[in-house]
């Protein structure tokens, strides 16, 4: 068994089904390029094209996860189950906190975000996530949707920092409208040198599934991580019952989790 999945617990993510089996694919690909970016010689482009071949079954494993939520059994009302999602319900959002390009003192880090969005009902409001850094800013590369997503900023009375609504349009869009958008956000400066370090994946609407892998520097790997839930604007509490696992020599670590309330975080503190 390679080492990258000698630390996590594969049966407690596996019960998790597809959403579960695709996070493990998707570190068992990074396992992959990992180690042929080391050998000597450089990569090999034969061992490279098999490597993508299985990156694309990936992808569509995790298009399944979506479509399965859309297209799988229904409550009698034909609504959005005991989740009671009012306005959008989010299948599965994916995070991947990359920090291998971080360096003295700040930055950069990169941090992908994918979201499986179903709107159940017929609101205007489009589907509208906040965002903040304590560095200068943030920048937003849209990656895949079918309605071009927004990044704006907005000021937050009494906060410091900088602040940001990311928005996908779908607003005017029949109830029963699904969605897959992802994005990659780019913190410049917002991610400090010191031992311990945060960051926060934002919840706005009700969720079954939240997944997030980060993947730190061979130079500076995570010594610890703990994981916290903060309702709305209350105290963070930790999640003693399902913590994040550490693997591959503290350059990986990854948390799965379901049923997510809306209007809510989910905090992660680590020392590297």
């Amino acid at each position: 068994m390679p080492k990258i999945f000698q630390g996590p617990n594969i049966l407690e993510i596996l019960r998790l089904g597809l959403a579960g089996l695709c996070f493990l694919l998707s570190l068992l690909a990074f396992w992959l390029i990992y180690n042929e970016q080391r050998r000597e010689g450089g990569p090999r482009r034969g061992v490279l094209r098999t490597i993508y071949a299985f990156i694309a079954l990936n992808l569509v494993a995790a298009l399944l996860v979506g479509a399965g939520g859309y297209l799988g059994p229904r409550s009698e009302s034909g609504k959005a189950d005991d989740l009671n999602a009012k306005t959008y319900l989010v299948d599965h959002t994916w995070y991947l906190v990359d920090l291998t390009k971080w360096v003295e003192p700040v930055g950069p880090v990169d941090i992908t975000r994918t979201d499986f969005i179903h709107k159940v009902s017929s609101t205007a409001d489009d589907y509208v996530v906040p965002y903040f850094t304590s560095g200068t800013r943030i920048d937003a590369n849209f990656k895949n949707y079918s309605r071009v997503p927004k990044f704006e900023p907005t000021t937050v009375e009494g906060s410091s920092g900088a602040h940001y609504l990311y928005k996908v349009p779908l607003g005017d869009r029949p109830a029963g409208t699904s969605e897959t958008v992802s994005t990659i956000f780019t913190f410049p400066n917002g991610f400090k040198g010191e031992g311990a370090t945060w960051w926060e994946a934002s919840v706005q609407y009700p969720s079954r599934t939240v997944s997030v892998e980060i993947q730190f520097s061979p130079l500076k790997p995570c010594k610890s991580i703990q994981v916290f839930a903060i309702p709305g604007i209350g105290e963070k509490k930790p999640l003693t019952d399902n913590e994040p696992v550490l693997s591959n020599g503290g350059k990986m670590a990854m948390w799965v989790g379901e049923n997510i309330d809306p209007s809510s975080r989910i905090h992660f503190a680590w020392d590297w």
